[in-house]
């Protein structure tokens, strides 16, 4: 989930890919296999009806070109794209935008482990995965013994077909599109919202970056809550915990994750002066950078190499059910704009917490 503050910090360039601009991904491509991610917006009336359709169309698929180029797993990701609705669920009119995933489960976290450790195998060519299977646990973390799957990352991990037409997440914005700035290579027009970046973090969740600590009360884990740490070997779900992104055991912080007091999802960045997309924290007239931290988050989840296809994992009986993200907040006042809605629960359910208004990092 991203919040948008009161507060707007100093102008930064948008930079080149030091740290992996989303603008300069493209460049990737050419260097990418030819069997790569496909991410496919299915853009339904409320988008296509609107005055400016082609233009947030148009942003929404050169984010979504971006993440493709730069992943080699031959997977056809399915996104329904609304404008006032997610899953049909209609956002409070404070809302800049929503994602909903479909989950599979419930596994253990032995056939997780063992997921993720295939993948890792089938596909050399994502070091970055080969080398965090290395840090799993043997055992079962302290917590829920369940785990679920977003659909998207079983299609990248070989446990349902690649090429099923099936919607894997919802993805909704909402409030007048004249908020937004389409073009932030330019610059993002001061009081308008990076729409790039509002489209880059709800589609990294579709693509599986959520996790069970976003919210204490559910039964389960993700695959993504198996990088959060506190210290070496310190696996960590506190949902107010100090807890960073590693790939190595803890030994090595890739970015910390939220837990600001304000709230916002524990599966976001907490920032520290980088404008990143998947910050909890985002501001008018900044423009957002996909990094590459960003890009390894998604690579140990198995976007990096090829599928193995539907037989390699011996998949039990999956049974899938809905994840709806829905408001986690409403900040004070409204005028001063809202979140990218973050990650709640099981089913329909949309919850609220209170929040006052803070400063960006």
């Amino acid at each position: 989930m991203l919040q948008f503050p009161r507060l707007t910090p100093p102008a930064r360039l948008r930079p080149t890919l030091a740290v992996g601009a989303l603008a300069a991904t493209i460049a990737a491509a050419a260097a990418s296999p030819a069997a790569a991610l496909t991410i496919i917006p299915n853009f339904d009336s409320s988008v296509t009806g609107l005055a400016n359709a082609a233009a947030v169309e148009s942003a929404f698929r050169t984010v979504a070109n971006d993440y493709a180029s730069v992943f080699s797993n031959p997977v056809t990701v399915n996104i329904g794209v609304s404008w006032g609705s997610v899953a049909g669920q209609a956002l409070p009119s404070n809302a800049v935008g929503a994602s909903s995933d479909n989950l599979y489960g419930y596994f253990s976290y032995g056939q997780v482990r063992n997921d993720l450790v295939n993948s890792s195998r089938s596909n050399p060519s994502d070091t970055a995965l080969g080398s965090a299977v290395k840090y799993l646990p043997a055992g079962a973390p302290a917590g829920p013994a369940n785990y679920v799957i977003p659909s998207a990352e079983a299609k990248a991990l070989g446990l349902v077909s690649g090429n099923s037409g099936a919607v894997d997440g919802y993805i909704g914005f909402a409030g007048a599109t004249s908020g937004y700035d389409f073009n932030p290579a330019d610059g993002v027009t001061a009081g308008a919202f990076d729409f790039e970046a509002v489209a880059a973090h709800e589609i990294a969740e579709v693509l599986g970056r959520i996790g069970g600590v976003d919210n204490p009360s559910v039964p389960w884990r993700t695959p993504y809550d198996l990088y959060r740490y506190s210290g070496p070997g310190k696996l960590d779900y506190g949902y107010n915990d100090a807890a960073y992104f590693s790939i190595n055991g803890g030994y090595t912080s890739l970015m910390a994750f939220n837990n600001s007091a304000s709230g916002g999802d524990r599966t976001d960045w907490l920032g520290g002066g980088v404008n990143d997309v998947s910050n909890a924290f985002i501001s008018p007239g900044q423009a957002y950078n996909l990094t590459a931290v960003d890009l390894t988050s998604l690579d140990v989840l198995g976007w990096g190499g090829s599928n193995p296809g539907d037989t390699a994992s011996g998949a039990p009986n999956l049974k899938v059910f809905g994840l709806v993200i829905g408001p986690d907040a409403v900040p004070e006042p409204a005028s001063w704009a809202t979140m990218i809605l973050g990650f709640t629960g099981l089913g329909a359910l949309l919850r609220r917490r209170r929040r006052t208004a803070m400063a960006a990092a």
